[in-house]
């Protein structure tokens, strides 16, 4: 060997214990992946001659290792973790692009979605998911602030559905009241007026014939009660003989008969059929789909990366949405510090894709992805580093004593 080979050697050997000190000392980094080094042998072509002599090995290249870490559950609602591809898509004050691993997020005090180093996750705020999502013109910092209020909604449709019994006696009629046979409360819906305020509405029934009843609505003013009838209060329910309904199911409730009520169109949706029985009526679903104005209380983030606020006015409403980013070559990207990398040509285009769709990973809640390191698979590597740079450095001290011997030879 000759003293050019054993110095190639031994600085190999050292970027090698570099390489694997820096796995190591990352064991324990969230969303760190490990590198390994690319060797060649080095070759040079004697000026004099078309003879080949090789000259020791030099280190090419570093490889990223993109292999997942294991899921380390945290149970942080801004904890998240990405199992097989993607990675989180992060701006800082200059406004750079950078990518993550890492999925420790805090709120900072303006409600942005922000790392430990104060950059920026981004996404779409109550976005249109309509949009092509390879214009990253239309991503930006996830800010909850913006959905920290839900506005009212007055009410514009009710669904009904309920089961009438023929032989009930058609003296009777089932009313909302508290009577000795039927539950007013299954009976009243709260809906919102035009204004938002919240009313009362009473649904009951009347049996004129085996094949037709009379739906009775009432509606219940709180500053003038009890319930009082609806205007259009004249809905007929037409049956056929199997009990099925056959007249409109789709009616519309309209009211003014308060100066603090206003009701106006609001779609009737009625689903209801007879039955013989011995049992009494049953309203099996009420629903409405107003609400009042509620304030973001909490939120969730599923696997697919929305963002689900939970407001005070019991709504759940989808505020937002991160997005993954990806890349043909990942290994080829520019690693940064802090777990993070930046865009290269190499690395191919960015991809940009919601969780768990067209091939990207999909996020775990609550949990953070440890660092991919081996820890026993580096520390043979040093072993094996170590045992290189040793061998290099006593090649190198036998090449400095041959050439010692040979100045002092007389």
């Amino acid at each position: 060997m000759s003293i050019i080979n054993a110095i190639n050697g031994l600085m190999a050997s050292n970027d090698y214990i570099d390489i694997v000190s820096n796995n190591i000392s990352n064991a324990s980094t969230i969303g760190f992946k490990s590198s390994t080094p690319l060797f060649f042998d080095i070759i040079s072509n004697s000026p004099q001659s078309n003879q080949i002599t090789r000259s020791g090995v030099g280190m090419s290249n570093t490889v990223q290792n993109f292999n997942n870490g294991v899921l380390i559950q945290t149970d942080r609602d801004l904890d998240l973790g990405i199992v097989q591809e993607g990675f989180f898509r992060i701006i800082d004050a200059k406004g750079y692009i950078h990518y993550t691993r890492n999925g420790h997020f805090l709120l900072d005090n303006n409600k942005n979605i922000i790392n430990s180093q104060g950059m920026y996750l981004t996404g779409q705020n109550q976005c249109d998911f309509k949009n092509d999502l390879n214009n990253v013109s239309k991503l930006e910092p996830i800010n909850l602030k913006k959905s920290y209020s839900l506005k009212a909604k007055p009410t514009n449709q009710i669904d009904l559905i309920a089961q009438l019994i023929t032989d009930f006696n058609s003296t009777n009629s089932i009313t909302g009241t508290n009577d000795n046979i039927y539950n007013s409360e299954i009976y009243n819906v709260t809906i919102y007026d035009k204004n938002a305020n919240p009313q009362k509405i009473n649904f009951s029934f009347n049996k004129i014939n085996d094949n037709q009843w009379k739906l009775n609505i009432k509606l219940k003013d709180e500053k003038n009660p009890p319930f009082q009838e609806i205007i259009n209060n004249d809905f007929i329910l037409d049956f056929n003989s199997e009990g099925k309904l056959i007249s409109n199911s789709d009616l519309k409730i309209t009211s003014k008969n308060s100066k603090n009520i206003v009701l106006e169109n609001i779609k009737l949706n009625i689903k209801c059929d007879l039955k013989k029985s011995e049992t009494d009526n049953s309203l099996i679903e009420l629903s409405q789909n107003g609400y009042s104005e509620g304030y973001l209380q909490n939120f969730e983030i599923l696997n697919n990366g929305e963002i689900i606020g939970q407001y005070t006015n019991e709504q759940e409403q989808k505020i937002g949405q991160i997005f993954l980013s990806k890349f043909i070559s990942p290994e080829k990207l520019k690693p940064e510090s802090g777990s993070m990398w930046s865009a290269t040509n190499t690395a191919g285009k960015e991809k940009i894709g919601i969780a768990g769709d067209q091939g990207f990973g999909v996020l775990y809640t609550k949990s953070l992805e440890s660092s991919n390191v081996d820890l026993n698979k580096e520390l043979i590597n040093m072993i094996i580093a170590q045992r290189n740079y040793q061998s290099s450095a006593q090649a190198f001290k036998t090449e400095d004593k041959i050439i010692n011997t040979l100045i002092n030879l007389r």
